[in-house]
């Protein structure tokens, strides 16, 4: 409810402003898709009516702005005529799956760190040891 009510007085906010006033459009399109995007993350079904009223747009309107984000790719569903709703596709992971991804990201990019860090540390002696050459050498010529 508050999402429709921020959209409306930002966009009367940005059509008010002289320097922002041609970036409305591009600023409410964007907007929209945040609110949507935040709304398909907790329901898997949604209704057209109640979606349109969400983003300050007609029911027709909502279909067509989502029919336009399926097509171009931006989103993994489908729309149901006769339901008159969306329904969202794509199979969410389990927790556990979730869980057991994001630690073996974890392990390769500990992997990665510490063989940077190693890296790092035998560049740091070899340098040691050129200025320390460098410097046996300059006291060798005096």
């Amino acid at each position: 409810e508050s999402a429709r009510a921020k959209l409306a007085e930002w966009e009367a906010v940005l059509t008010a402003d002289f320097f922002l006033c041609k970036q409305t459009a591009l600023f409410m399109e964007e907007a929209r898709v945040f609110v949507f995007e935040n709304y398909c993350r907790i329901h898997n079904k949604i209704d057209l009516a109640a979606l349109g009223e969400k983003l300050a747009m007609d029911q027709d309107q909502a279909e067509r702005w989502i029919v336009d984000l399926i097509r171009n790719a931006l989103l993994d569903a489908k729309i149901d005529s006769e339901e008159r709703c969306v329904v969202m596709g794509g199979e969410s992971q389990s927790v556990y799956e979730q869980v057991m991804e994001r630690t073996r990201d974890l392990n390769v990019r500990s992997g990665t760190l510490a063989q940077n860090l190693a890296n790092v540390l035998n560049e740091a002696k070899k340098e040691k040891a050129r200025k320390e050459r460098a410097a046996l050498e300059e006291d060798d010529e005096y």
